[in-house]
């Protein structure tokens, strides 16, 4: 087996869930369950709050999620007392960011993509709320709350990072 990140369950992780007749009937509900574990609300509020706002169909994925958590960290909007805020260093007025780091090798300094063991390693403290390639996850105090494998894929690319505090 390999060697991964710290794992919470998404059951002991986000409130209500275990309970929430919603949860037992959804699938493709990453970001919901991100949002709840990050935001520290119930499945349920999370799951009306990512419809309502993100435009999330039951049992399909959210689309536009970059878009939305950075709309709510420019306009100061806070959920359950907590504000976002977008990480890496911004790379055009568009409100693209790059999480892009610089590393020394043998034929100079070259950039590389931020992966998730990276992520883990330079942030062990904090909410983070985590994209990757069609996929989302929170990462708090360094645990990885969202798939198991998401803590076992160390090596995924990093798209977008907010922290939630």
């Amino acid at each position: 087996m390999k060697e991964g990140l710290p794992y919470c369950t998404t059951k002991e992780a986000i409130k209500g869930y275990d309970e929430s007749p919603i949860a037992k009937g959804e699938t493709n509900d990453c970001v919901v369950r991100a949002f709840a574990s990050a935001f520290e609300v119930s499945y349920d509020y999370a799951h009306k709050y990512v419809r309502e706002n993100f435009g999330r169909i039951n049992r399909q994925g959210t689309y536009g999620t970059i878009h939305k958590m950075r709309q709510i960290a420019e306009d100061r909007r806070q959920i359950n007392y907590k504000k976002v805020k977008c990480l890496g260093t911004k790379t055009s007025d568009y409100g693209q960011y790059s999480l892009k780091y610089q590393v020394k090798t043998k034929d100079g300094v070259v950039k590389r993509d931020m992966t998730v063991g990276t992520f883990a390693k330079q942030n062990p403290v904090g909410t983070f709320f985590i994209l990757v390639s069609k996929h989302a996850f929170t990462i708090k105090d360094g645990v990885v709350i969202g798939n198991w494998d998401d803590a076992v894929k160390k090596k995924r690319v990093v798209k977008f990072a907010f922290e939630v505090k």
